[in-house]
């Protein structure tokens, strides 16, 4: 049987990650210094690392600055966002402020984990993210399934490199790290800056 597998991205929580793990310190190769990442890609890789699973759904959540805000970052994620949605890739853009902190976006990914739950959507769900704050959605997610009398399966999935500040994945979830090769295998050729 295969299992209905969702991803969800945290973007700026994979970016920042990526960048602490793998930059080495801002001395590292540039593709380390800016979302870099090539979201399908990486998706498909997470979930073809088990067997009996199957991609569904490509869920992903980032702030996006004010055009009046900052320009250069507005602009690179509006080109990188544009072709994924057009692909069907479920797109949240909440806002990120001049101090660069997000608005609503971590709010949004557990609302829609609770809500993809209850609709019975997925079997396996992959959080690629490390933000301790989804340890609650998860549980409640998981509860929502035994009640429904279904077997559910939550990954959390962040990079993890000789600059990790921490090996710790969302609570109630499988940690996965991604190593350094893996997030280079993907690597978005286009540079959306």
């Amino acid at each position: 049987m295969q299992l209905r597998t969702i991803v969800l991205f945290d973007g700026q929580n994979l970016y920042h990650l990526a960048k602490e793990a793998f930059g080495s310190g801002g001395t590292g190769p540039v593709h380390y210094s800016y979302p870099a990442y090539d979201i399908e890609r990486l998706a498909d890789l997470l979930v073809n690392a088990r067997p009996n699973r199957t991609l569904t759904q490509i869920r992903f959540y980032t702030g996006v600055p004010d055009l009046r805000i900052d320009r250069r970052w507005h602009t690179f994620w509006t080109n990188k966002l544009r072709p994924l949605k057009n692909k069907g890739v479920y797109i949240y853009k909440g806002r990120l402020n001049s101090s660069g902190q997000e608005k609503g976006v971590d709010v949004s990914i557990a609302i829609d984990l609770i809500h993809l739950t209850y609709q019975n959507n997925f079997d396996v769900a992959v959080i690629v993210s490390q933000d301790q704050d989804f340890g609650p959605a998860v549980h409640l997610a998981g509860v929502i399934a035994q009640g429904q009398g279904r077997n559910v399966e939550f990954e959390s999935c962040f990079p993890y490199g000789t600059g990790s500040l921490s090996d710790r994945g969302i609570p109630g979830t499988t940690w996965v790290k991604i190593d350094q090769n893996l997030y280079d295998c993907c690597l978005d050729p286009k540079d959306y800056r």
